[in-house]
């Protein structure tokens, strides 16, 4: 009888303990895959954050560039641009060269016709 007791307890202990380790390996699988998503998850961080680098990089230089034409504009010094950009044109403005996109050139083309003389006939 305390033999049969004995077993019992024993089948439980190990029923328990197949149990527990059952769980265990469903919990380390989950920590696998909570890792890999991390990872996953930091490496579209850094992606962004290059991207976003890259970006305020280029309009820092953008604005210098506005900022050193603007300044020559105001001088009367000949505006030249270090790169030309597509959907852009040239327009040329008492001998300087003014680049500006599309939707620039139908807002301040006319402006800059305005401020021009008209020719003497």
């Amino acid at each position: 009888m305390q033999v049969e007791d004995e077993r019992r307890h024993a089948d439980q202990y190990k029923e328990q303990m197949e149990k527990a380790n059952a769980r265990m390996k469903q919990l380390k699988r989950q920590l696998e895959e909570a890792e890999e998503e991390a990872t996953r998850a930091n490496a579209s961080r850094r992606k962004l954050q290059r991207e976003l680098d890259d970006a305020t990089e280029a309009n820092e230089g953008l604005s210098r560039e506005v900022s050193t034409l603007k300044n020559r504009l105001r001088r009367g010094g000949p505006i030249t641009f270090s790169s030309s950009r597509s959907g852009r044109r040239q327009l040329h403005i008492e001998g300087a060269s003014l680049e500006l996109s599309d939707d620039d050139v139908e807002s301040k083309g006319s402006d800059v016709n305005e401020a021009q003389p008209a020719p003497a006939e």
